[in-house]
């Protein structure tokens, strides 16, 4: 059997060569193979499914992906690279990353050890690291590098580090400075981050654990590289012979505004994360790159501002900063320049994210005539627990407990119920408010899937820029809708 991918911008596969029922719809980029050759028809396996499609419809080249997974009121973004290797960055502050890794990899009915190549911490908030808990502890992954904005929390007067002369000090840059710091007990407590930060050391397979700063590197994705990986902030001063990061305030707008932004290119394709970057460090950032205060710029030098700022920020996909926070500065939101925005928020959360005039400004500072908008929140357009039910969850935490004392003989049977109650906790997840973007580095398509099918509208046609287009099931009602556009059109 030959392994091949989905071929732009998606697939059909039917019963017969060329004719038959629909079998399955697939997506450009989508993993497959090949089982049969009947002249230029290829009998593939793809998504469950089996079905033939014309050997043009097939393509050998993985493409970049990246898949915004619904973690709630927080950030989770899975990378899986042209290579074949996985990126994390972020995972959200509960267990839905954990569930959608499972689920993708399909690690209840097989024994693999999932690879971890890079694991990047944008910040120290909750919602973007917890969710890294399960997935560290568990002996399914394997981490291989963990990467942080240099601010190691931990107990004491000064949680973020000493705050001297207006800096945070006592950055941990190497993995033996975190060592250092955490093999104190008494530094970590009963906080989370440190205990999870700890927890990675002493997990095999772990390489290093680093800082990462404006104008870092991360071997095998430079410049050089087919993926690059520009690390654009945090930005780093020094002070009396050690790198300081400045204080932006209270502590939470300080770890929030030094965020690692991660700026992806591949060909001509960039993708911008973020982080929770907000309007103090957007001033701090802005000052650093172009040289201009964006709070008190005279109207005769924005131009050269924005340009300078589009110098190094501009891309084509934005993930969100802040989850659609209305702490920013619209001319720096302008610097960013997308095509396309990724908002991740989630239900149950008191920030009222994404804020009305956040979606205003994002669709006045973005490109072309019907710029795109994606939120992880409302691609979900049910709540998880009308999907999730409270019983179920009950039912699988009671079955846990039961398993423990049951005997042997019956353990297969509750296994089983334990078995299909968490395939469809992953499967919602996973599938119900997952924003993926695939690229190649020339074209690029941004997909989600409806939570029911049925009839669907779609923003047309923007020129000839961008096109909204639907993939059906095989009864013939909308089940993903997905965007494609080529970039020198935009």
């Amino acid at each position: 059997m030959t392994k091949m991918f989905i071929a732009y911008p998606d697939a059909t596969l039917r019963t017969t060569p060329g004719t038959g029922d629909i079998t399955k719809k697939a997506l450009w980029g989508d993993w497959c193979t090949v089982l049969e050759e009947q002249g230029e028809y290829r009998k593939i396996r793809c998504r469950g499914a089996e079905g033939w499609v014309h050997e043009d419809k097939l393509q050998a080249n993985q493409l970049l992906e990246l898949n915004f997974v619904d973690v709630g009121q927080g950030d989770g973004c899975f990378i899986v690279t042209p290579q074949d290797k996985f990126i994390l960055v972020d995972a959200g502050k509960g267990q839905n990353m954990f569930h959608f890794l499972n689920w993708r990899f399909n690690l209840r009915n097989n024994d693999a050890v999932i690879p971890i190549e890079h694991l990047i911490i944008s910040h120290s908030d909750t919602d973007h690291y917890q969710g890294f808990l399960p997935i560290v502890q568990s002996n399914r992954f394997i981490i291989r590098n963990i990467h942080h904005n240099g601010i190691v929390e931990r107990t004491g007067d000064d949680p973020i580090g000493p705050v001297v002369d207006g800096y945070v000090t006592g950055l941990c840059e190497t993995k033996e400075q975190v060592a250092g710091l955490l093999n104190n007990a008494a530094n970590r407590g009963r906080k989370i981050y440190p205990n999870l930060i700890f927890d990675a050391l002493n997990k095999a397979g772990l390489q290093d654990i680093n800082m990462l700063e404006a104008g870092a590197e991360i071997p095998g994705y430079t410049e050089q590289d087919e993926v690059f990986l520009q690390i654009l902030g945090p930005v780093t001063e020094e002070r009396n012979g050690e790198k300081v990061l400045k204080s932006l305030g209270s502590e939470g707008e300080t770890k929030n505004g030094h965020s690692v932004i991660v700026k992806l290119r591949i060909g001509d394709v960039r993708i911008l994360l973020g982080g929770d970057l907000n309007d103090a460090s957007e001033e701090y950032l802005a000052q650093h790159y172009t040289g201009y205060d964006p709070l008190h710029v005279s109207d005769a030098d924005r131009e050269d501002m924005i340009a300078k700022g589009r110098e190094v920020f501009e891309v084509d996909i934005l993930k969100s900063c802040h989850h659609g926070s209305h702490k920013f500065i619209d001319d720096f939101l302008s610097f960013f320049n997308p095509v396309a925005t990724i908002i991740s928020s989630g239900d149950n959360e008191t920030y009222v994210h994404p804020r009305p005039d956040t979606l205003g400004a994002i669709g006045r500072h973005s490109r072309g005539a019907r710029p795109l908008i994606f939120s992880t929140e409302l691609a979900r357009s049910a709540k998880e627990k009308r999907d999730i039910t409270d019983a179920d969850l009950a039912s699988l935490y009671l079955l846990t407990q039961e398993l423990k004392t049951t005997a042997p003989a019956d353990k297969p049977a509750i296994e089983a119920k334990i078995s299909q109650l968490r395939y469809k906790i992953e499967r919602v997840i996973s599938v119900y408010g997952m924003i993926t973007v695939r690229t190649d580095g020339e074209k690029v398509l941004i997909a989600q899937k409806k939570n029911r099918r049925g009839p669907a509208s779609f923003i047309g046609r923007s020129g000839e820029a961008q096109m909204a287009e639907c993939i059906t099931s095989p009864n013939n009602t909308p089940e993903i809708y997905f965007y494609k556009f080529l970039l020198e059109n935009m």
